[in-house]
């Protein structure tokens, strides 16, 4: 029996268009690029070519893969959430965005989802979050607190970023800001050992030590009297109306004290956005973030990304019934039959 093409009807083998994926998305090499060194090895291809690939193969199956790791997300205890705008020439707006997901560290699937839309509002993080009850932890952004199903949690990172912002240039240790930074430091240095404990026991290390430590920070917040308009007092109005939202992270050993999981993630598209600038059309934005989806969660999941897709090319046109949600759970980037074919 002869193979079938996973995008029919061209010359995209499997490991051609794992290629050109892994030189956009992971090396951060354009398409128009990409050209004349695919041209340097006898094949002559145009921008065009690459990008309609790459929202084809959205289109016949790594769309679906997206849809099943987005339902699982929906079931998991913590996910991580972040935004960041971009750049589509098609859209009559100056920026559209992309919503950035990531599952908490203590779970098993490890899913991280770059959803793109034309907005910034609520209404994004609503529909893509409709149904999950659980823990979302985020930055200060309004519309998270807008998201009533959920119990948001908050970043001590960016407490900390607002009072080292309010040292200045001089970093002045006498400060108030330094104070703040002080007691950011003390609980981040607290929690550090305490990576590698179970979330049980993290939770009880928490409730006897960090959580009185986190009280004496937002006490000392309140008792403060600086300038509003001052850096200072917008720091120390940041942390207090992230109180609450902070405190929650004593609530389950699975939670942390940052939302730099998602960040770090967020920084992967940054990094691409300076290279790529911009994406034509919505559903060329579309299925960068499906790609970038695919190849981030394969990498959290332990896979070697360039197998993975290669893997997938090669395997899932030739399924009884393409698209089939049931069978396509086998080529999950978490399922042992995949992780036994292309574990790093």
């Amino acid at each position: 029996i002869v193979p079938k093409p996973f995008i029919p009807n061209s010359f995209a083998s499997p490991s051609i268009l794992t290629q050109t994926m892994i030189e956009k998305y992971r090396k951060k090499v354009p398409a128009y690029r990409q050209i004349k060194d695919w041209g340097d090895l006898g094949l002559e291809l145009t921008r065009q070519q690459i990008t309609n690939w790459h929202i084809r193969a959205c289109d016949y199956g790594l769309g679906n893969l997206y849809e099943l790791m987005h339902q699982t997300l929906l079931k998991q205890t913590v996910v991580h959430a972040d935004e960041t705008s971009y750049r589509v020439l098609e859209s009559e707006k100056v920026n559209t965005y992309f919503w950035v997901f990531a599952s908490g560290r203590a779970e098993d699937e490890q899913i991280i989802l770059y959803e793109h839309a034309d907005s910034r509002a609520t209404e994004v993080p609503k529909n893509f979050l409709n149904g999950y009850t659980h823990y979302l932890q985020t930055d200060g952004y309004q519309v998270y607190d807008k998201l009533d199903q959920v119990t948001r949690v908050a970043c001590l990172s960016h407490i900390r970023r607002k009072f080292f912002e309010a040292m200045g240039k001089q970093g002045n240790t006498q400060s108030g800001a330094k104070k703040g930074v002080t007691y950011c430091d003390r609980m981040f240095k607290m929690e550090r050992p305490w990576r590698l404990l179970t979330p049980d026991q993290r939770y009880q290390k928490r409730q006897s030590q960090l959580k009185s430590t986190m009280s004496d920070f937002f006490t000392w917040c309140e008792s403060v009297h600086a300038l509003p308009q001052s850096k200072f007092g917008r720091a120390i109005d940041y942390a207090l109306s992230q109180r609450e939202a902070m405190e929650n992270v004593l609530l389950d050993g699975r939670l942390e004290l940052s939302n730099n999981r998602v960040e770090r993630a967020v920084k992967e598209l940054v990094i691409g956005r300076k290279n790529w600038l911009f994406s034509t059309s919505f559903k060329g934005a579309r299925s960068s973030g499906i790609i970038l989806s695919v190849m981030r969660s394969a990498e959290a999941n332990g896979l070697d990304c360039r197998k993975y897709l290669e893997y997938l090319f090669t395997e899932l046109p030739n399924l009884s019934v393409p698209g089939d949600s049931k069978a396509l759970q086998d080529y999950l980037p978490w399922s042992s039959q995949v992780r036994a074919i292309c574990a790093r």
